[in-house]
């Protein structure tokens, strides 16, 4: 976080899991600090509380704080942590990672792209069947890691939820044209991150394209065509994907062979 000429501070609380324990320690802060971002979250039966935020008065110290905040009976460890120069940068949390503790990776939108570009230039034509292949790739891992993660049967509805991941996941704001048929609909992507770049005239979202189909059959357990429609690469304004997936589910895998004695 940077903000030029404020006192910037990161405070982190470890809390009974409690009703009201989030709640006293927000009462305790309020004439304090004023908060920027919040998040709370559960580990081992604890209740943590981590957020940004800027000193209301020069002269406190990070001690003082944490002595207002271990006035809650509620509070059983606390952590406040000053930046410097209006930079502050969380030194609590060891990178992202995701609800079951996948480590995640954080890229900029333009890097991302940047990078994609490179591929098509080194490769040539041979880079769009690379990215696509590299998109299934990852949709597969990703949907697998969804699995793991929800229900079984989440998915029974056809795309609507998956709709609202890709939205998630900052690929763009995709939406369904069309949801009489939920086994057959075209995707419209706005803002489709992959063609935000201008250096690939002529080609269409392949990575996007990959990721929906295999991200879309891990998670229906169906196979998946995939067609890109339009594209901003192509002239469009937007992006927009045709999707066919047969009703019937996959065939189960046979289970493996059992050996005679």
């Amino acid at each position: 976080m940077f903000a030029p000429d404020k006192r910037l501070l990161q405070i982190v609380v470890k809390m009974k899991d409690i009703p009201r324990a989030y709640a006293s320690v927000l009462e305790l802060l309020g004439s304090h600090v004023n908060l920027i971002e919040t998040v709370t979250y559960t580990v081992d039966d604890r209740a943590i509380f981590s957020g940004f935020a800027e000193a209301l008065f020069p002269n406190e110290s990070t001690a003082e704080i944490e002595k207002v905040i271990f006035e809650s009976a509620m509070v059983l460890e606390c952590e406040v942590i000053e930046g410097s120069n209006g930079v502050l940068v969380d030194t609590f949390h060891k990178g992202l990672e995701t609800s079951s503790g996948e480590p995640l990776v954080l890229f900029r939108r333009r890097g991302l792209v940047q990078m994609f570009d490179e591929i098509m230039r080194v490769s040539g034509s041979a880079g769009e069947g690379m990215l696509y292949n590299v998109g299934v790739a990852m949709g597969i891992s990703d949907g697998s890691e969804i699995l793991r993660t929800w229900k079984p049967g989440f998915m029974a509805q056809g795309f609507e939820t998956l709709l609202s991941l890709f939205s998630a996941f900052g690929w763009g704001v995709a939406t369904s044209n069309d949801r009489s048929d939920q086994w057959n609909l075209k995707i419209r992507m706005d803002d489709c991150f992959e063609c935000s770049s201008e250096t690939r005239d002529g080609h269409g979202c392949e990575f996007v394209k990959g990721f929906l189909v295999g991200s879309a059959k891990t998670l229906l357990v169906r196979e998946i065509k995939c067609e890109e429609l339009i594209c901003r690469f192509k002239g469009g304004d937007h992006c927009e994907f045709h999707i066919e997936a047969p009703p019937a589910a996959l065939p189960a895998p046979a289970p493996p062979a059992q050996l005679s004695a």
